[in-house]
């Protein structure tokens, strides 16, 4: 068993609002988890020694809400395993460690995550979810594949439909529901304060997720289906568009995370007149205020916060992830919190945080080695030449 030692830098651990200066820490290669740290000269045993000279550490990102292999052509809408292989790959290298897919066509997450195992590929690790469950016409309602021969979603009537799906994705290897509470921006036949499952179906969701260790994600916008998916338990609400002070509070005693996708918004308004639907271009621009408003006023109120960027998204390549912390700060985050909801926020969501979201011992060495101070600023993440390490070995 051979140790390399990490010497001479700056290093947030993840867990506290400070730096250790003149930091060292040491992994064991084989495992590819931290086994000591400390300050000053290394006191510890190791076979190797890498000098960061001076340079700033941080834990690597944890995405929450990801599309892999998705095709925003909404006329295709056709996931390939090339183009998740890509994304993937792409995510790596701006510095993203960990992914939860939110819904992926042909559950070609689930399938990659499987293949994995006897064929490795590079990227961050996988928390798959497969297919979404939707209502007939609702967000989630449309066809995949180049004859489009199957629905992206299941499409539920009724909390028996419901369990069946949760079942089928479960067997499938999801680890995570994706659940459509209402309306979106990319819908064509809806709103976003549409409510659409409805909270018998969610609370069904939750139950026989949760009962097969399963997480469960709900996409609401609109007021009263993120009330319903708070009330039925949900772990995490995605985007949040119209929170109230009500649901916030019931989050708060529950434990629910935000990930609010702040990104996607923001990208499509800027740069999206003309170049995405018209009908999507309207229902952003209408609502993109509200949105970073209400993520604003979660985050003062002390919600639990995850970093998600709705990646594979429209402008919003997995690459783009380090934005996300650049936008969280815009809507009134502070340094400290929008670096957590992307490490510690997001594993706790994940349930990953024993191993993931901090560099403390006895965690993988997943790692990010950068020029300037991410506590200063928060853009300093989104470096485009940093080292990337994973489980201890420097990836690009």
């Amino acid at each position: 068993m051979t140790k390399t030692a990490f010497v001479n830098c700056n290093l947030f651990v993840g867990n506290e609002d400070n730096l250790v200066d003149n930091a060292w820490f040491v992994v064991d290669d084989e495992t590819g988890k931290l086994t000591d740290q400390g300050k000053g000269k290394c006191t510890a045993d190791f076979d190797k020694q890498v000098d960061l000279k001076g340079k700033y550490v941080m834990s690597g990102l944890l995405n929450s809400h990801t599309h892999m292999g998705l095709d925003s052509d909404l006329k295709k809408r056709f996931p390939t395993t090339y183009a998740a292989l890509r994304d993937l790959r792409e995510a790596l290298q701006t510095g993203v460690t960990y992914v939860r897919s939110c819904g992926t066509s042909f559950d070609v997450d689930c399938k990659l995550v499987q293949m994995r195992k006897q064929y490795p590929f590079e990227g961050p690790q996988v928390m798959p979810t497969g297919m979404t469950m939707s209502i007939v016409g609702g967000h989630g309602d449309f066809k995949v594949g180049l004859n489009g021969e199957q629905n992206a979603s299941h499409l539920v009537n009724g909390p028996e439909d419901m369990r069946r799906a949760v079942r089928e994705q479960f067997a499938k290897g999801a680890k995570n529901v994706k659940l459509m509470a209402t309306g979106g921006i990319m819908s064509l036949g809806d709103q976003v304060d549409d409510t659409e499952l409805s909270l018998e179906e969610m609370k069904m969701a939750v139950e026989e997720a949760h009962s097969k260790h399963m997480t469960v994600c709900a996409h609401a916008e609109g007021r009263l289906g993120i009330h319903y998916a708070v009330v039925a338990g949900v772990d995490s609400v995605e985007h949040g568009f119209y929170l109230d002070d009500n649901d916030l509070a019931l989050m708060k005693k529950q434990g629910t995370f935000l990930s609010p996708t702040l990104t996607a918004g923001r990208t499509i308004v800027v740069h999206g007149k003309d170049v995405v639907p018209e009908f999507s271009y309207r229902k952003m621009c209408a609502v993109v205020d509200d949105f970073y408003n209400h993520v604003g006023h979660a985050i003062k109120e002390g919600v639990r916060l995850a970093m998600g960027t709705d990646a594979g998204t429209y402008f919003n390549r997995f690459s783009d992830t380090p934005n996300e912390l650049v936008e969280l700060v815009r809507a009134g985050a502070t340094n400290y919190q929008a670096l957590r909801a992307g490490g510690l926020g997001s594993a706790e969501l994940l349930k990953v945080d024993q191993e993931y979201g901090s560099l403390e011992v006895g965690k993988y060495a997943d790692f990010l080695v950068l020029r300037d101070n991410p506590l200063e600023n928060v853009a300093a993440v989104g470096q485009k030449d940093k080292q990337v390490y994973q489980h201890g070995l420097r990836k690009f």
